[in-house]
């Protein structure tokens, strides 16, 4: 079969079809990819730690909170003893509204084992039921916490005033490994997580 010979003005006819062919492809095919859903909102915290060497001890506590789709979730943490493990749990009954920076939620932990009259010797798990009622900002988290017993959640408890600062480090860990979606992170397992 013999060469083709195609006239350089020919080229010049087939541009117009490419560039139209070109354009004519999907834009998924251009588009940048997809943003993940979670926006981190940041880690708030008040801890203390007291003492040094071996036996360092943390007083306080640490609010994790993301965001998807406008409704707040994340974890609560107590420190009430030696630097470790910190008992946590996940934020329930969110109420967050982001005019009025107001923010609302619950968390049950287990900070420990709880010995009494109603208990017998071998003790029980504590049920630790908090309450938080204040404001969210950028720089800040505060408000009123209120503790209470969750084998008795009718009784009023111990209520304290709290300010949780912003913590720009761990804030900036939680960003990098932020759950990809409020599903996902709902099916993880908490560690240190409360038994009740």
């Amino acid at each position: 079969m013999p060469d083709i010979a195609v006239a350089p003005h020919s080229l010049q006819c087939l541009r117009p079809w490419l560039l139209a062919a070109t354009l004519a492809l999907p834009l998924t095919t251009w588009a940048a990819p997809p943003q993940p859903s979670v926006e981190t909102l940041g880690v708030y915290s008040n801890v203390r730690i007291t003492g040094s060497g071996d036996d360092p001890h943390a007083e306080g506590y640490d609010c994790e909170l993301y965001r998807e789709n406008g409704q707040v979730f994340g974890l609560f943490y107590s420190s009430q003893g030696m630097v470790g493990d910190t008992p946590r749990g996940r934020l329930q009954d969110v109420r967050y509204d982001p005019v009025k920076r107001t923010l609302f939620f619950r968390a049950k932990l287990t900070l420990g084992q709880e010995i009494n009259r109603d208990t017998g010797p071998d003790g029980r798990p504590s049920r630790d039921l908090f309450e938080f009622d204040g404001t969210l900002d950028g720089k800040r988290l505060s408000g009123r916490l209120t503790h209470r017993d969750g084998y008795r959640p009718s009784e009023p408890g111990e209520r304290e005033t709290v300010t949780l600062t912003l913590d720009r480090e761990r804030s900036a860990q939680a960003r990098e490994f932020a759950p990809a979606s409020r599903k996902a992170w709902q099916a993880e397992d908490v560690p240190m997580g409360p038994q009740w």
